[in-house]
């Protein structure tokens, strides 16, 4: 059998396996007739670390010292990988599967993770610097995932109105709106480099925020069909409506508080901005079915463990507003249109609207003077 052969039945063989990246190369390994290569990565901590790490698979190791050798200074450590060479162009597209297993990363993620777990130490990713023992610096080209953050200039006289609004601001709402702004700080410093993390931290704002939002009444039945049936059984008129108006008083049903508190502090100048994108717009009318969905992500994301979808760890074509091919295929797992949940530079352009929104809609008493638009209100 020819090699690249044997890679293409190997891969497909684990393309729906879901075990971990790095297990499954230990058994790619095995087959003889498997293409491989090596790489070396550069890899980087603020810990001291002694000794070595052989463990077939891959090499881990102390490269380079400080001169000075303080607390939390930085250090180089070198990981050699042993890799298996996939021609993906010639797997069958049925390998593919819904279910396939994808966390955003690749083997080197999974090793520094795994890494930093066990000895509790940063552990952050540099450059590939060797190929198949020849030397091969990997230089990045700068994508940005979130390109309005940067692009552009912000007036510091605005910051006066803003504050004046702040101070405005209804005092029992004061720790939550600093919360909620404090969250998409955070999730606005690591958008680029951990843009997931970022898209959890912006629903979280709007969580902070929205568990008043007033919603229309709900029926047992609507939200969840079988257990209605159940109580529907009961003959007993008084105690089945006792029981599910209990059932009712536990939801605090956020996923529609998160929604309908979005919709209704979503004003039309957010839609009205110069330097929307022409392709890959997002209807304003599709906005209360893509929040469902953002949503329901997150839930089975910190429930489920399920993975977002590889482009929102890409810079969006041409700033769109949402991915628009029909289907996408990454490290054997299949993602499909309906699916897909805005791009993280629209969704935290809406987060901060709304916030702004929210902190206008709750004075104490109306302000004199509104605040300026370089915020991209």
């Amino acid at each position: 059998m020819k090699k690249s052969e044997a890679s293409i039945k190997n891969y497909s063989k684990h393309a729906n396996n879901k075990r971990m990246f790095f297990i499954r190369r230990i058994d790619e390994l095995k087959n003889e007739n498997v293409e491989r290569s090596s790489r070396e990565i550069e890899v980087i901590t603020d810990g001291k670390t002694i000794g070595e790490c052989d463990f077939g698979l891959f090499y881990l190791c102390n490269w380079g010292m400080p001169y000075v050798d303080t607390v939390g200074q930085e250090r180089k450590l070198c990981l050699r990988i042993n890799e298996t060479i996939h021609p993906l162009r010639d797997i069958p597209l049925d390998d593919f599967k819904k279910e396939g297993y994808y966390h955003g990363g690749d083997i080197v993620d999974e090793i520094l993770a795994l890494s930093s777990l066990f000895l509790r130490i940063r552990f952050k990713r540099g450059p590939t610097v060797r190929w198949d023992d020849k030397p091969h610096l990997t230089l990045e080209y700068k994508e940005w995932i979130d390109k309005s953050l940067v692009d552009g200039k912000r007036n510091l006289t605005d910051l006066s109105s803003w504050f004046e609004l702040a101070i405005g601001l209804d005092d029992n709402l004061h720790q939550k709106f600093i919360l909620a702004s404090r969250l998409y700080h955070q999730a606005i410093l690591i958008i680029e480099e951990l843009p997931y993390h970022a898209y959890l931290n912006l629903i979280s704002a709007i969580e902070t925020l929205c568990l008043e939002q007033k919603i229309k009444k709900i029926e047992l039945h609507e939200l969840d069909p079988e257990l209605a049936k159940l109580v529907d059984l009961i003959e007993d008129l008084e105690l089945k409506t006792k029981i599910e108006q209990t059932i009712l008083k536990r939801e605090r049903l956020i996923s529609r508080k998160f929604k309908e508190f979005i919709v209704e502090h979503t004003e039309k100048s957010f839609w009205e901005y110069e330097g929307r994108p022409k392709l890959g717009q997002i209807n304003p009318d599709d906005l209360p079915k893509l929040l469902s969905k953002i949503y329901k992500l997150r839930s089975k994301t910190i429930h489920e463990g399920q993975p977002f979808p590889p482009y929102v760890f890409r810079s969006p074509l041409r700033g769109s507003e949402k991915e628009f091919p029909k289907g996408i295929i990454e490290m054997g797992k299949e993602w499909k249109e309906k699916d897909y949940i805005p791009n993280p530079h629209f969704f935290e352009r809406l987060v901060n609207h709304v916030l702004k929104t929210y902190l206008k809609r709750n004075q104490k008493e109306l302000r004199r003077t509104e605040p300026g638009n370089s915020g991209s209100l």
